[in-house]
């Protein structure tokens, strides 16, 4: 059956990269999976998870297929516009707190008040290192995924009595399609971000699924408003 037999699980921002790799890696496990995102690809819900009308009819739309909705994994993230806070514009600064922060209260929302009659439910965050360390040029990032974090306490203890657990996952960099295209190639990628971190390298999207797959499983549930990081020594340094 797998460590996720039987239950239904949700993954947002899961056409490519991490959230890909989560749901991939949640089917394998056995869980049945709805696939939300922006783009409309085969296999693919489309939804933003800005706009809160379309949120809540994605997630009406997978409770009625499936008739309950097990695990959440909010995935799905906008990259920030490089710049200092001074040259920072009030648009790319909504662009990265609307998706990153408000996406996941918006969809998270919609998720717990179906959880919560079910008496039970997990819910995992994807954060990131930069929500407990910052770097420069990236405020609206940061602080989105900063957010993302003091949510996922708030969530935890808001629902604890409800038989709901919430955890973040943390990842350090991590090659994905999206950062390759930052950076122009693997080889570049590696070249600028390994050495920052501790382990020599950056991170595969199977292990950041793996960690996810635990959190979802019933073997973290001891664990609730935890912020599980995946980050190869970046943030002991």
């Amino acid at each position: 059956m797998g460590r996720l037999g039987g239950k239904t699980a949700i993954v947002t921002g899961a056409a490519r990269g991490i959230g890909r790799a989560i749901a991939e890696r949640f089917e394998a496990e056995g869980a049945r999976v709805a696939r939300l995102d922006r783009s409309a690809e085969a296999g693919m819900l489309a939804v933003d998870v800005t706009d809160e009308r379309a949120v809540e009819d994605a997630i009406a739309q997978v409770h009625d297929r499936f008739g309950r909705i097990d695990v959440l994994v909010n995935n799905a993230a906008a990259l920030s516009t490089n710049a200092p806070v001074a040259d920072l514009t009030l648009k790319d600064w909504r662009a990265s707190i609307d998706v990153n922060l408000t996406g996941v209260f918006l969809v998270s929302r919609a998720v717990l008040r179906l959880m919560r009659t079910q008496g039970a439910g997990v819910i995992v965050n994807v954060a990131s290192q930069l929500g407990s360390v910052a770097v420069r040029n990236n405020a609206a990032y940061c602080a989105s995924k900063g957010g993302v974090l003091q949510l996922t306490r708030a969530m935890a203890l808001d629902h604890a009595g409800d038989g709901i657990r919430v955890n973040a996952l943390s990842p350090g960099a991590v090659m994905t399609e999206r950062l390759r295209a930052a950076y122009g190639s693997e080889e570049a990628t590696s070249a600028a971000l390994a050495p920052k971190h501790p382990i020599g390298r950056i991170g595969d999207v199977a292990e950041i699924a793996g960690a996810a797959v635990f959190l979802a499983s019933d073997e973290a549930g001891f664990m609730t408003g935890s912020d599980m990081v995946v980050d190869g020594g970046y943030t002991a340094q």
